[in-house]
């Protein structure tokens, strides 16, 4: 930035303040009709544009759109502040002096909503004049201000202060008036360029563009409306307080799009105003509260000779009030350590599933921060991440846990010069937080998935042994018994044949137990029917009234299987039990994932409820294969059972 920028920027904005801290102060005098009261006050909200336009102009000191909000929030304050000042010369007798003061007004309202209107929505938020339709729209522009600065400057009809004459005006100008019909419909012009622009734009600051495109309609709209309830009414003092509230909208959304989507990059300067702004309205604020106070019991200048000393004892402890809640929302909680790591805990401590922790931290750390994004890796692979990544340098931070890395903190500030020294210090710190909950995940996440494994080479291993117990003991034992009944036969009757009864029945006793043991192992239906027609049989048997099972399921994992099929035997045996005669439905899915449900019309849980053993042995099952089962309450009445279990990858099945 050149050396003489800046300062012109800061004087520029201390202008448009003294403006408006001068303006209400005209207002404490009384002597000021209601139209000059309301362009002081939209006036003194005007100032915000004028921020906006030096946030953007010390970013980027080339920015044309930033030295037309700059201008236009300038010409606002002082434009009000000179028309109170012209009020106030007429309330007093020197109506030949308000002429000229108003007519110093015109120039400073001419750059003020009109600029805006035109080039401030054609230009935004930097865009050039690249195409031919364009360069013709700004030279249309140019033509209708240069027209209206002319009508403005010589009518002698262009006032709004009663009593009051334009000193230079020309009788022959005051037909120029038409031109501010030409104004809106131009305006509007301006807003669709805006809008196909933000349409086409793809970039990361689309939703910046987008609210700005949007909110941008509301000036065109604001002058239509003026000139409708102008040449309906008669009533063209409005005209002016409108204009300002509808430009105010468009700074408001480039505002926005600075504060939320980074569209200008400008933190530093962001807080500056914002402090700055808060002040100035604080500071208006006070004072008119304690003129009026003052004023119905005192006369003269005690009114606001009290009310600049109360303003100025006001605004200073503020300050610190207002820099530290501005920079908590600029900055986050960069100047306040603890509060990071408190929230972070917090968080970290409400997550419901493991699952939730990473992305909980990783939000955290952006908010705390107000990161544009923050990624964990770990492994080559992105764990979670939250806001949105752009074009632009990025920082991998390592997390750091007994002396190895476990992972990388990615993240992406709002500007280019990356996190500043205290934000450096604060992220050392929530890294090392951050690591202990990505390890703690890990180790989870291992835990997991070698209970997962246990589990699924626990129950292929039961459906190995109640195969080779059916299919190879089972008629073993099952001959032994056809011999002994055959060499019963052959001994006859003696103690041979007694010694045989005995063997025979010791067999059965044997058969019995492995067909026991066999059920036990695995449930035979799912060998002879599946998990489709073993759950279809299991309802059928139990009055389910809505089926809803495919015919034939992919090939499933044993442990899956098993726990489907014992959480739906569950769960229709509870269903017939706790809500007798109420229809029950099934349904059964498999879509990378496993789904059941089964819901009935009965009364429903009870308040306060505690789950037994059924309940419990349902969601151990679920939980076993990295899945979840919930039981809640269905609408109006009945309960409704929820398991979804995942199944492996193809190259990770059993």
């Amino acid at each position: 930035m050149r050396p003489t920028v800046r300062p012109a920027i800061r004087t520029a904005v201390g202008v448009a303040a003294a403006a408006a801290v001068v303006g209400v102060a005209l207002i404490g005098t009384g002597d000021l009709g209601w139209l000059s009261v309301m362009l002081v006050l939209t006036g003194v909200v005007y100032l915000a544009v004028a921020f906006v336009g030096a946030a953007i102009l010390r970013a980027n000191p080339g920015s044309r759109t930033g030295l037309i909000f700059l201008v236009s929030g300038v010409g606002a304050p002082v434009a009000g502040c000179l028309q109170a000042a012209a009020d106030a010369a007429v309330h007093r007798g020197h109506t030949e002096l308000a002429g000229w003061v108003y007519a110093a007004t015109t120039p400073f309202a001419l750059v003020a909503v009109p600029l805006v209107a035109t080039y401030g929505i054609l230009l935004f938020p930097d865009r050039g004049l690249g195409t031919r339709r364009r360069r013709a729209l700004a030279w249309a522009y140019a033509a209708e201000l240069a027209v209206l600065a002319v009508w403005a400057l010589l009518a002698t009809d262009a006032t709004d202060v009663p009593g009051v004459s334009n000193p230079i005006g020309v009788p022959a100008a005051n037909g120029l008036v038409v031109s501010i019909l030409v104004l809106g419909p131009l305006s509007l012009l301006a807003c669709v360029s805006l809008r196909r622009h933000a349409r086409r734009d793809t970039g990361p600051y689309a939703p910046a563009l987008r609210t700005a495109a949007r909110v941008a309609f509301v000036v065109p709209g604001s002058y239509i409306a003026c000139v409708v309830a102008g040449m309906t009414t008669g009533a063209t003092a409005p005209v002016a307080i409108l204009e300002n509230c509808a430009a105010l909208a468009l700074g408001v959304a480039a505002w926005a799009g600075i504060a939320r989507y980074g569209l200008f990059d400008t933190r530093a300067v962001l807080s500056r105003a914002l402090v700055y702004g808060a002040l100035s309205v604080a500071l208006v604020a006070v004072y008119l509260l304690v003129v009026v106070a003052l004023g119905l019991a005192f006369d003269g200048l005690v009114p606001q000779v009290a009310a600049a000393v109360a303003a100025a004892l006001a605004v200073l402890p503020l300050r610190d009030l207002a820099q530290r809640r501005i920079n908590q929302l600029v900055y986050g909680l960069r100047d306040d350590p603890a509060a990071a790591f408190a929230r972070l805990g917090e968080r970290l401590d409400a997550v419901g599933a493991p699952e939730e922790i990473l992305p909980a931290a990783a939000r955290t750390v952006a908010e705390a921060l107000r990161l544009r994004y923050v990624g964990i890796e770990a492994g080559g692979e992105v764990l979670c991440r939250h806001g949105r990544l752009v074009p632009g340098p990025t920082e991998r931070l390592p997390l750091p846990f007994a002396g190895e890395t476990v992972g990388h903190l990615v993240l992406q500030t709002r500007d280019d010069a990356g996190p500043t020294p205290d934000e450096r210090r604060l992220l050392s710190g929530l890294t090392r937080q951050v690591a202990v909950a990505a390890r703690a995940v890990a180790l989870t996440q291992a835990l997991q998935a070698s209970r997962q494994r246990l589990v699924a080479a626990r129950e292929e291993e039961r459906r190995r042994l109640r195969r080779d117990l059916h299919d190879g003991l089972g008629p073993t034992l099952a001959g032994i018994a056809l011999g002994i009944d055959t060499a019963r036969r052959a001994a006859g009757e003696g103690p041979s044949a007694d010694l045989l009864a005995t063997l025979r029945t010791a067999t059965e006793e044997a058969v019995g137990d492995v067909r026991r043991i066999v059920y036990d192992l695995r449930p035979p239906i799912l060998d002879e029917l599946g998990l489709a027609g073993a759950v279809r049989e299991q309802a059928i048997r139990l009055g389910a009234a809505d089926i809803d099972v495919p015919d034939t399921l992919p090939a499933l994992p044993a442990a899956v299987e098993v726990a489907a099929y014992r959480i739906a035997v569950e769960a229709l045996t509870n269903a017939a039990r706790h809500a007798p005669g109420s229809a029950v439905s099934v349904s059964l899915r498999v879509d990378g994932r496993l789904e059941l449900s089964v819901a009935d019309g009965g009364a429903g849980l009870p308040d306060g409820y505690r789950a037994g053993v059924g309940l419990h042995s349902m969601r151990e099952r679920a939980a076993e294969l990295g899945g979840r089962c919930d039981v809640t309450r269905r609408s109006p009445t009945g309960t409704l059972v929820t398991a979804r279990i995942p199944l492996p990858s193809p190259e990770g099945s059993p």
